[in-house]
């Protein structure tokens, strides 16, 4: 491990949007298992879906959530819900067009419990999953960076990596961006991230700068940082090297690893600094390729992907790729050749990594496969929804659990363990509806956050202001005690729930109880 100097770098210019459908991947027969090189297996899997569903989903906006996948419709203009474990569509969120309260594109999305953050080329939105907008941050709104035409935050670059970075830091309350400057031509000395600070509605760069394997030389579209937020570390990689880089907010140090592949070079060719925009493209769909790191809160490890060059300019995809799979030190344990036609894009589940295929399509199902190996197993516990950086101490925690006496109690302290099963039951029961509000017909959601400490017992009780749309005192009072209600979740895990103040459904509520 090498720590960095916190000396200055350079970063890139406002870039051409890739739009990219999805991609095949491998085909098999439905449900059918085939065991590949290095104990690859591979499961593909048809949903059925009706006329309002696509045969494919556009790879760069899907994501997956607490068992749940999450899929950018853009006929229907509405995000797609399905169940992966009854393989059924589950819900379907529609998005305004039109208006003040329209979304005209979506670029990208991510998600943090009941808030879905969109982001296109004139605003961040959050919206919840009724498809009511929370908050929407224009672009006008973020010029104290973009004015002195240094920097470009819009749009957020749309690469050949997993997803778009598009990263929300719910520890901090803001969205992690790369950032882009204008002009191009020495990526030295300056700041390679931003933040969007939701509350504030204001940009701040971040003291994280571009490393000498980016400055030295020109790489194009390869000098954009691919960025994961996980607990107080930023953890980050450039698409022209191997290196991934680690900076850490309490001490504010930047450490670099050096992970290597064993099947490729580790680092890029790098391009003429007058290169034509053709070669420019050209570089960044067919160069040596190291897509960005995913954290796997199930087994607790890292992944990155990496495509071979390609000089085959007429071939996009036909290039060989490799999955790294890096442990919670930063040690390379394993790596794996994937099969012929592998697109780098793909989601993480309990039952291993998800790809999308478009092999052997009919009208009424899409497909994907799920993809195991010796390290990558199928995890079959349920988890309570969790805050995605913690998960992995909850899972060993809750592997622990049942070697760990509960402290005794009235009811068994392990019956009242609070989980996201329960949590709407446990709302609708114990809210009292302020009476003023209620009969004015006054609504919001407040977003409520719990943690807890090493024996599940809870010791904050706090309001997220990112998932909350009201400032009414009365219903953040009212919050804040069903709050306190709540005494145990699992141990070492950040817990968040919405409180609903909606006016029917607290009628409907009652009507059913009297």
């Amino acid at each position: 491990m090498i720590r960095i100097p916190k000396t200055s770098y350079h970063i890139f210019c406002n870039w051409t949007k890739l739009l990219l459908g999805t991609i095949f991947l491998y085909s098999c027969e439905n449900h059918q298992k085939i065991s590949l090189n290095q104990n690859l297996m591979i499961d593909t899997i048809n949903i059925s879906i009706g006329d309002s569903c696509l045969q494919t989903y556009t790879s760069l906006r899907n994501r997956i959530c607490e068992d749940k996948l999450y899929c950018f419709n853009k006929i229907q203009h509405s995000i797609d819900i399905f169940n992966l474990s009854t393989q059924k569509l589950s819900n379907q969120i529609k998005i305004e067009h039109e208006g003040a309260n329209g979304i005209t594109n979506m670029d990208a999305f991510c998600i943090y419990g009941d808030s879905i953050f969109i982001q296109n080329e004139t605003s961040y939105t959050i919206i919840n999953h009724q498809g009511k907008i929370i908050k929407k941050i224009s672009r006008e709104k973020l010029n104290n960076l973009i004015d002195n035409n240094e920097y470009s935050i819009f749009p957020t670059n749309i690469t050949l990596s997993n997803f778009e970075n598009l990263i929300f830091d719910n520890k901090h309350d803001e969205l992690i961006i790369p950032i882009n400057t204008v002009p191009p031509s020495n990526l030295k000395g300056k700041n390679c991230m931003a933040t969007i600070d939701i509350k504030k509605e204001i940009v701040n760069l971040l003291p994280i700068y571009f490393p000498p394997t980016v400055t030295d030389k020109y790489y194009g579209k390869l000098s954009t940082a691919q960025i994961l937020s996980k607990g107080d570390s930023i953890i980050y990689n450039f698409g022209n090297s191997s290196k991934i880089y680690i900076y850490n907010r309490r001490n504010k140090e930047t450490y670099e690893y050096d992970i290597k592949s064993n099947f490729t070079d580790n680092l890029s060719e790098d391009l003429d600094k007058n290169v034509n925009t053709k070669k420019l493209f050209d570089h960044y769909l067919h160069s040596l390729f190291f897509h960005n790191i995913q954290y796997d809160p199930y087994r607790d490890c890292y992944y990155r992907i990496h495509t071979n060059k390609n000089n085959n300019p007429s071939a996009f995809n036909d290039k060989e790729t490799f999955l790294t799979i890096i442990n919670s030190n930063f040690e390379k344990t394993d790596e794996i050749k994937l099969p012929e036609n592998t697109y780098p894009i793909y989601n993480i589940s309990a039952n291993g990594l998800i790809f999308f295929t478009m092999i052997g399509l009919q009208e009424d199902s899409f497909s994907y496969i799920n993809l195991t190996t010796n390290n990558i197993n199928k995890i079959t516990k349920n988890y309570t929804q969790l805050d995605t950086t913690q998960k992995s101490e909850q899972i060993i925690k809750e592997e622990k659990i049942k070697k760990t006496r509960l402290p005794s109690s009235k009811h068994s302290k392990k019956d009242s363990i609070m989980t996201t099963d329960k949590i709407s039951s446990f709302v609708r029961e114990n809210m009292i509806y302020p009476q003023e509000e209620l009969k004015q017909n006054i609504e919001g959601y407040v977003l409520i956050i719990l943690e807890s400490d090493s024996t599940g017992n809870v010791i904050s009780h706090r309001i997220s202001e990112t998932g909350t749309t009201t400032d009414n005192e009365n219903f953040r009072k009212e919050a804040l005690r069903i709050a306190h209600l709540v005494k145990y979740i699992y141990p070492n895990i950040t817990f968040f729930f919405h409180v609903p103040f909606l006016v029917d459904r607290y009628f409907e509520t009652h009507k059913k109880e009297s």
